[in-house]
């Protein structure tokens, strides 16, 4: 990606932030106005795709600054971090508005179905016109970026439904229902959200990566004799890291220079794996494939 597409990148990334914190600022008061719970919810909603695209812009203006003597790897794990934070904060919202639609399920309250309606359409607008500003892209981030949009959209259209219920039949049962709905979509989002986070913490070995077709690739490479003591992890969601043992012929450290660049190549190329750290063996070294760190 050369610098004009960052730029237009970060630009509509800027965009997308702004049009998304003001519907969740529109949602937010709407909500408020016409004691419409689903509204809250879509807000709550919102709230996370909000946090979501920040996360998206601070990760890549992070990504820009060096690492230090201090922070050897940069300041990626910060992402990580904030992700975790933000979804143990939605299940907790999850559960204040889950209450409340529980409360209102007993008793509906009036809710004003016309004023709903349109804040829930306007609401729509901005996100089909978000999901047009974060297509096409192939940044893995923006792309997580563009489904939450679209997500958003599809929400909205759940509260326009609940709406005309409301101002055809009446019914304001609708409301509350819709709230729960709501909020299934916020903790289906929020547990992946936790679950990668721990899944990233932990250093498990990254989701897209198979060890074994890894392997494969790399002892199918001339002159790579086996390969064992392997250690797969993610500094962040897009940057993956390996450490292993490479046994090869008896040869002069020179000569392993190909070796490194062949290697390199086909884990970045066909598993995007862009940190290495390789330790060349002649002699096996009686490691297995996997070698855990002994705690002491």
């Amino acid at each position: 990606m050369n610098g004009h597409d960052h730029s237009m990148t970060e630009k509509n990334l800027r965009y997308a932030i702004y049009a998304t914190s003001a519907i969740f600022i529109l949602e937010v008061a709407g909500g408020l106005f016409t004691n419409s719970l689903a509204l809250l919810s879509d807000a709550a909603h919102m709230f996370m795709d909000v946090f979501a695209l920040v996360l998206t812009y601070v990760s890549i203006q992070i990504a820009k600054r060096p690492s230090n003597h201090k922070v050897t790897y940069g300041y990626h794990r910060l992402e990580i971090f904030s992700a975790l934070i933000n979804g143990i904060t939605l299940i907790l919202i999850s559960g204040f508005i889950a209450r409340e639609a529980y409360i209102r399920l007993l008793e509906p309250p009036e809710v004003k179905g016309f004023e709903m309606l349109v804040i829930a359409l306007v609401g729509m607008i901005i996100n089909i016109w978000v999901t047009f500003r974060l297509h096409g892209y192939h940044d893995l981030n923006i792309r997580g970026a563009y489904l939450h949009a679209l997500g958003d959209a599809l929400s909205s259209v759940a509260v326009i439904i609940g709406a005309l219920i409301i101002l055809w039949t009446g019914n304001n049962y609708a409301d509350p229902v819709l709230s729960f709905i709501i909020i299934v979509i916020i903790l289906f989002g929020s547990v992946k959200l936790i679950r990668d986070s721990v899944h990233i913490l932990l250093e498990s070995t990254p989701k897209h990566v198979d060890i074994n077709e890894l392997v494969d690739f790399v002892t199918s490479i001339e002159g790579v004799e086996g390969i064992h003591d392997i250690h797969l992890w993610s500094v962040c969601s897009n940057v993956h890291a390996i450490s292993a043992h490479i046994l090869v012929k008896d040869m002069h450290v020179c000569d392993t220079e190909p070796l490194i660049e062949s290697v390199t190549a086909v884990l970045r190329d066909k598993f995007n794996i862009s940190q290495t750290t390789f330790q060349f063996e002649s002699i096996e070294c009686g490691r297995p494939l996997i070698h855990g760190v002994e705690h002491k």
